[in-house]
């Protein structure tokens, strides 16, 4: 059988050091083992990528808006400013990679795993990441607006800067995590473990959002809050003043 006749996902698996730029919207790509593929700049649109195997790939600037990645693994992957705006991502495995700037807003994410992700100034408005495991990601100044991160794992997480108005964090995990700077307007903290996070100098805070929270005496909370510890894990969290813009 010569090349030029190999089903699409073969021809790939033995070209994958020459993809930049390729076409292959709509592409049924399910299981391939694409491992180190160079990928960039790809237009991916709304393939099958369920199961595929991308590990260390690169995949910068590659466009996977409303593609089908569940159960992909993309460890270790680069999809620095790539474009997954409505992709299907649950159970995703994506440990360690380069997501920095990129697009996963509108996107189903619930049980993966991007921990330790680099996701500096990514977008991840409107989508859900409910189960997930997102800890020690560097998501310094990312746009997470009305997103879900319900029993999320977020520990030791950089969230300084971030956008997070109207986010469920409802269960979520964010012991250690910093916050510092961010805006948690609307947020519902319900149940999300702070213990020892980073709150200084948040914005949109309320004393209602941190007594729905569990805290303890490490949490950082900026200088409008105040809190009453009635005893070792009992407190009342009170307003000092007009939450602040800093």
């Amino acid at each position: 059988m010569s090349k030029e006749s190999l089903p699409l996902k073969e021809k790939l698996e033995s070209s994958k050091k020459y993809l930049q730029n390729a076409d292959l919207k709509g592409a049924d790509l399910a299981g391939a083992d694409l491992k180190g593929a160079l990928l960039g700049g790809a237009n991916l649109h709304g393939a099958n990528m369920n199961k595929i195997f991308l590990g260390d790939a690169q995949l910068p600037k590659a466009i996977l808006t409303e593609a089908n990645l569940e159960e992909a693994n993309l460890n270790s992957a680069d999809l620095n400013k790539a474009n997954l705006k409505g992709a299907n991502m649950h159970q995703l495995y994506a440990r360690s990679a380069d997501l920095r700037g990129a697009n996963l807003s509108n996107a189903k994410l619930t049980k993966s795993n991007l921990r330790q992700c680099s996701m500096f100034k990514s977008w991840m408005k409107n989508s859900d990441f409910s189960g997930a495991n997102l800890q020690n990601i560097k998501g310094a100044q990312s746009q997470m607006q009305e997103s879900k991160f319900c029993g999320a794992k977020l520990e030791g997480a950089d969230l300084s800067g971030a956008r997070m108005e109207g986010t469920d964090f409802k269960g979520a995990g964010l012991q250690a995590a910093n916050l510092s700077r961010s805006v948690l307007k609307n947020s519902n903290l319900e149940g999300a473990d702070l213990k020892g996070a980073n709150l200084r100098y948040v914005t949109g805070l309320t004393a209602e959002q941190i007594d729905s929270a569990l805290i303890d005496k490490n949490t950082l909370l900026p200088n409008y809050l105040k809190v009453e510890w009635k005893s070792e894990t009992e407190f009342k969290c009170h307003s000092s003043q007009q939450n602040p813009t800093y």
